[in-house]
């Protein structure tokens, strides 16, 4: 129930008495039962906000303003950082694999290093062995030649000899 009552108001139900006398106790129980124009005296209006009630609620407005904004930036931040966390594992990774593709490299290098060295050194006992059959084969034929030739000088000689008629090696002189 709204009670904006005007002094008119007041006046016109206590009557034209100027106020005086029994009249100045009704005015004070009208204010005093009624609200009194706003000043909340048993049950008056209470709907008003002072200065320090105004403050305070501004206060906790812009410290549940601010609270917020420091858990969004928090928030953010988390989010900030394990999306730099998840980076930095898929860098970490991917530096794994390029090392290991590196070491996979390397070995596969020295192994076809060890396969050529494996060849040239095949091809090196051949090409010994192949030195070796053919001095052989060399001081082979040489003494072939000299049986050869002593075959052939023996045979002229006796050639010769037969030739002579007879003949009988004399005394040596001296």
């Amino acid at each position: 129930m709204e009670s904006n009552f005007s002094l008119s108001d007041i006046k016109s139900v206590l009557g034209d008495n100027d106020l005086g006398g029994n009249g100045f106790l009704w005015l004070i129980l009208l204010f005093l039962f009624l609200g009194g124009g706003g000043a909340s005296f048993g049950g008056g209006r209470a709907d008003y906000a002072t200065q320090a009630d105004l403050a305070s609620a501004l206060g906790a407005q812009t410290s549940a303003l601010n609270q917020q904004q420091i858990l969004l930036s928090s928030a953010n931040n988390n989010y900030e950082t394990a999306r730099q966390i998840d980076t930095l594992s898929v860098n970490a990774i991917q530096g794994f694999n390029q090392i290991t593709q590196a070491i996979n490299s390397g070995f596969a290098q020295q192994g076809a290093a060890l396969a050529q060295l494996s060849y040239q050194m095949d091809q090196c006992c051949c090409k010994l062995q192949t030195q070796m059959l053919q001095d052989r084969l060399q001081d082979t034929q040489f003494a072939l030649n000299a049986a050869q030739n002593q075959i052939s000088n023996a045979n002229q000689s006796q050639y010769l000899l037969t030739q002579l008629g007879k003949y009988t090696p004399g005394a040596a002189t001296t």
